[in-house]
Formats: structure tokens, sequence, C-alpha cells
């Protein structure tokens, strides 16, 4: 084998200096073959067996090459495979003109980036680009794919973009689709087109089917359009857009109507976004909402525990942020609904505007101290006093001051004291009343950490608060409180065993002496604990203990075994006090059968012992997920007590998960779009 080897280098040797004055004076060729033979008269190079022939970038491989000499052509039968940069073509024969850089390739399957295409003739008409015939495009990779779009004509310009003509876009042999032109971006971004569509049935609608059909124009631009049969309730049509520069802008526009049978009118809702960074410092941010009807948001989003969604929410902000301090002014618009009465129920409000500002902790004197700004002009809708509705207006300012600093007084022993000023200016809720209040508070609390041991710290602080009297600078000492408003130790204990366990207690005493029937002078003794023995277990424990009168509060229990994406099992148990007979329990489970199923369930539901075991609030999901190779098919089951609803979604892969969670959702629009 050695020496068949020392006999192949000098044989190219030799080729590559006998051929150097035609066809290696422009740039080398290298080629390796199992039989390799050379025709001196014709200057002809025959190789059979394993070719391999490589020049400026391009290789061939091939059962048999025949390469002229004098006319810088080859040809290529056999296996062929030719790769150009990232793309690789197979194909059934090749003829190429190795000085014009043209050719023809026959029966050709190519991949590019997340793409694959069959072709039945290729011609290359330049050093990237190609004239493509009788092709199919798809994301499958399969012989016969399971979708594609079919074109007579395209363009293939090597690992930049494909782009075919007049295409008909095939779901197995259905016709589904007319492209008059179609272009796939081939630096390693996600198909231009995909869509989802989501069949379903409700126990109140009846069969629906919904259809989104996407479009990425650019890396930065996409949208979507929406298609939607409701059932009994009509159908409705939506379009989306998102434009997104990281670090620049980052907009949205959703818009959505629909034909309501039930009410028996046309409704909709409109909700754009936006977000632009003009500097280093400045970024404007606005969202709006604007709907038919106060309860339309949420009507047609079934995935949702709150089936009416009856708030809105709008703002414009301006912020400046820097290293030192944070400022924004914002304005803001805030509607709750009241089918009932359908008013503008108590709890809306308008804000024109907001100040925010904060100076981030800072060194003064050795002390770390932070200030803080808030200012609103508040306008409340549907207050109730004595009787009657009233709108007002309320101006309202809040500024704090404080100071700390660290003191080491033993090894183990660390004293930090704080003092702060805090100022509170409004007007009276009162309508009849236009008094203007500015109320001072002064606070303080000396916070003393102790490490006992290696694996246990204890942290005792006091706290203190005084409240002015109203418009005056003096302690307001005819209150109940005798404005004493916090005067409590309070006590926190942590333990660390090792560093997969955790506990915690918290508890305190107020000191104050108020003659109240409802005043407790212990704080509650809560005990948290933390286990987390490995990356696949997690366990969390939380007791809540009145101390007087000394009673049983509450417990909470959190559990979870192995991975989300994987196999994991969760389980949750809520207990209160005040509701002495139920428990709130929430369990989950998810695995996959094999590399293509799986299965996901989980219940929310209470469980009541007073007389016999009686289950209520349940609250039920179970999805189901099928990889169809270059399809998602997912099922979904939900029972809410009486409702129920059943739902198919169907959908294109992504063959680029960049991008891509593994919970299925964009890390963008976790970013900007957290409605979705």
């Amino acid at each position: 084998m050695f020496h068949k080897k020392i006999i192949f280098l000098l044989l190219i040797l030799c080729l590559s200096f006998i051929f150097a004055p035609d066809l290696f004076c422009a740039y080398e060729v290298n080629i390796k073959a199992d039989s390799l033979t050379y025709k001196q008269d014709d200057e002809i190079i025959t190789a059979s067996g394993n070719v391999e022939l490589e020049w400026t970038g391009k290789i061939i491989k091939a059962d048999n090459i025949e390469m002229h000499i004098k006319e810088q052509n080859l040809q290529a039968e056999g296996h062929v495979e030719l790769s150009e940069e990232k793309s690789l073509l197979l194909s059934d024969k090749i003829q190429y003109d190795m000085a014009k850089e043209h050719g023809d390739l026959e029966n050709t399957f190519g991949t590019s980036s997340s793409i694959y295409f069959k072709a039945e003739k290729m011609i290359k008409v330049s050093s990237d680009t190609y004239e493509i015939e009788n092709v199919k495009l798809s994301n499958c990779d399969l012989d016969d794919p399971h979708h594609y779009a079919f074109a007579k004509k395209g363009i293939f310009i090597v690992d930049k973009k494909i782009t075919i003509y007049k295409a008909t876009y095939y779901v197995g042999k259905v016709p589904v689709f007319y492209f008059p032109k179609y272009t796939r971006n081939l630096a390693g971004s996600d198909s231009k087109f995909s869509y989802e569509i989501e069949p379903g049935y409700t126990n109140d609608g009846g069969i629906s089917a919904k259809a989104k059909l996407k479009y990425k124009f650019t890396d930065k631009l996409n949208s979507a359009l929406l298609l939607d049969y409701l059932g009994t309730k009509g159908e409705g049509i939506g379009l989306e857009t998102n434009y997104y520069d990281k670090n620049n802008i980052k907009a949205t526009l959703y818009a959505y109507g629909t034909q309501d049978r039930k009410e028996d009118s046309q409704r909709w809702k409109i909700r754009p976004s936006y977000w632009q960074r003009i500097n280093d410092l400045w970024t404007i941010q606005s969202h709006a909402e604007f709907v038919s009807d106060s309860y339309f948001n949420n009507r047609y989003s079934m995935d949702d525990w709150d089936r009416v969604l009856n708030k809105r929410r709008s703002y414009i902000s301006v912020t400046r942020q820097s290293t030192k301090s944070n400022l924004r002014i914002m304005s803001e618009l805030y509607q709750i609904y009241n089918p009932i009465t359908d008013k503008i129920q108590n709890g809306s409000y308008l804000i024109l505007p907001q100040v925010y500002y904060s100076l981030y902790p800072a060194k003064t004197l050795g002390a770390l101290s932070s200030f803080t700004f808030n200012f609103e002009n508040k306008t409340n809708y549907e207050y109730f006093f004595e009787g009657e509705d009233y709108d007002y207006r309320r101006i309202s300012a809040i500024a704090d001051y404080n100071i700390t600093k660290d003191y080491r007084v033993t090894k183990k022993m660390t004293v930090k004291p704080t003092l702060g000023i805090n100022g509170t200016f409004y007007d009276s809720v009162n309508p009849e009343d236009d008094d203007k209040n500015f109320t001072t508070r002064y606070y303080g609390s000396l916070n003393t950490r102790y490490r006992l041991t290696w694996w246990m710290d204890w942290n005792l602080s006091y706290e203190a608060k005084l409240r002015s009297d109203i418009n005056r600078l003096n302690i307001d000492t005819d209150s109940f409180d005798k404005g004493v408003e916090k005067h409590a130790i309070m006590f926190n204990n942590y333990i660390y065993t090792n560093s997969n366990l955790i506990i915690r207690n918290v508890t305190g005493y107020d000191l104050r002496n108020i003659e109240d029937l409802g005043y407790i002078d212990w704080y509650p003794l809560i005990t948290e604990l933390t286990y987390v023995p490995t990356s696949k277990v997690t366990l969390y424990f939380k007791q809540t203990q009145d101390l007087h009168p000394f009673k049983f509060n509450s417990v909470q229990f959190d559990s979870m075994f192995g991975k989300l994406e994987r196999f994991y099992f969760k389980f949750s148990a809520f207990y209160y006090e005040i509701r002495p007979d139920e428990v709130d329990l929430v369990s989950g489970i998810g695995f996959w059968l094999n590399s293509k199923w799986r299965l996901d369930y989980l219940i929310r539901i209470t469980c009541n012992y007073e007389d016999d075991i009686e289950w209520s609030k349940r609250d039920q999901e179970l999805k189901i997920y099928r990889d169809l190779h270059c399809f998602n098919l997912g099922a979904s089951f939900r029972l809410r007590e009486e409702y129920f609803e059943f739902y198919f979604k169907f959908e294109m892969k992504s063959n680029v998960p960049t991008l891509t969670k593994k919970d299925g959702t964009k890390e963008i629009d976790q970013e900007f779009y957290p409605w979705r």
C-alpha cells in the first residue's frame, strides 16, 4: 500500500510537470484515482475508480473522469459529486468547461445551507451561477419529498440564493399554492415561506380551523396572514408584521377582525408596538391596543385560562439610561371593562405623564447612597364615593433617599446601618376635598450578620419607620399607631448543609403596642427548604406558621424530576388554613415514546375532603407531538370544568434553529412580543 502511494505521488508530479504550460498556468489541478492514464498524442487524461479532482476550490468526485488538456474541459460520469463552498451537487453526468467555468449537469440533486433541490438539468453560466430546469425545491431531503415547490426555470447562486419562477407548491401530490417568483436565501436563514394549520373542536363553538401563512421578506422583516374559521362564532382574518433589528428597532403590527355570528357584528382589534434606540443613552417605546369592543381582546385565544380578557393597556415612553442614572417619561392608558354594567370600572386610569428618575447606588463619604423620584398625574375612572361614581384627577409624587454602609466588626460579624427619608405628595381621593397632602417618613435599620459556622448564617435586624403629620415635619402622634409605622426586630436563619441543600427561616416581632383587635405582635414563621441533589431533581418546600396565636397557616410543595425537553415529572401541592378542607394539586409528566412521538400531560385540580372526596376547579391538558420529518404535527386536548376543546396543529419545520428555543418559541418573541 505504501509503494502504491509513492508511485501515485510520482505520477501526479510528472503530470503536473508535463501539462503545466497549457493547463496549470492559471490554476493548479490535483487528481486522484485508482487507475490513471495519459494519452500524450491526444493530450487526454482518463481516470477511473474513486476519482477525486480538485481545482480553484471545487471538488469533483466520480466513478470516471475524462479530461481534455487542450480544450480545458472534462466529462464526469457515475455517482458524480460537485462541491463548491458549502454547496453539494449530486448528478448522473457533468460536462464542464474549466476555462470558461460553464457546464451542464443532468438529473441533479443539490443541497445548500438548509435547502434541498432536484433538477433535470443545470447549466453553469458563470463562476458561481447555474441556470436550472424542471426543479423541485424543498426542506425535505427524501427522494420523493413530502412537500416541494416545482418550477420549470430557476437560478441557483452558490451559497447565496436560489430563485424559481412560476412555481407551484405541492403537499404530497396535491397543488396548494402558486408563486410567480420564489427566492430562498441560503446564507443560514429560515425558509421564506412556511405555514401552520390548526383544525379543532370546542363544545361551545363547534368545528373550527385556523391557518397562518408566514413569509419572510428579509432577515429583519417578516409577516403572517391569519385565516380562521371559528365554527358557530364566525370567520376571522388577520395580519401580523414584524420588523426586528436587535440593537436599533423592534416593531410589530397585529390586526385581526371577524364576522361574529353570535354577536351579529363586525369585530376587530389592532395592536401596534414599537421600540427604537436613538443613541447610546436614549430609547423610545410605545404600545397601543385598539378594539371594537372592550372584551374582544382574548375571546378567540383559546389557550388562555382567562376566556375574556377585559383589560387594555396603551403607553408611550422615552427612556434615558446611563451608567449612573435612569430616567423614564411615560404616558399610559389602562382600562378595565365590566360587561355586567357595560362601563369602564374602578381601577382604570390615565397617566399623563409619569416621570421616574433614579440614581444608582454611588459612594458618598465611604457609604453607598441612592435616590429615586416618581411623579404621576393620574386620572381615575369610576371612583365610587358616597353612592356615586366620579372621575377624578390625582397628582402624586414620591421621593426617596437612603444611605448605607457595611462595617466588619469581627471576622464572623458584619454590621450594616441604613438611614433614609421618604417624601410623599398627593391630592385627596375625596372628590369634595381639594386639599394637597404631604407626608414625610423617616426610616432606618441596623442589620447584623453573624456567621455561626461554615454552614449557618444569622441575620438579626432592627427596623423602624416614623410618619409625620400631614403637611408637617413633626411625628403624627394623634393617629392609632402614634406615627410609628414600623418598630420591629426581624430574624433570618440560613443553613447551607452542602451545595445542594439550603434551609431558610424568617420571622420577626413587632415592638409597637397598638390597641387594636386585629393587631398581631409576632410575624409568621416562614420555613423554606430547597434541595437540588442532581441537575435532574429539584425539591422545594415552604411552610408558614402563625406564632401568636400559635396555629398552622399554609404549606407549599414543588418537585421536578428529569428535564423538560426529555423526560420530566412534576408535582405540586398547596394548602391554606383559610380553606381547611381543600388542597390544590398540580401534576405534569412529559416524555418521548420513541424518537418520533412525545406526550405531555398537565392537570390542575382542587381536592375537597370535607365529607366525601370531591374534585373541582379541573384544568387538564394533554399534548401529543409527532415528528413528520419535515413537518410538525401536534394535538392538544383541554378540559376546564364543563368546557373542553380539541385542536390539531400542522406546520412546516425550520431547518435552521438558531433563533428557536427548546419550547418552540423564538428568542425575539420573548424579548419584544411577550403577549404571544
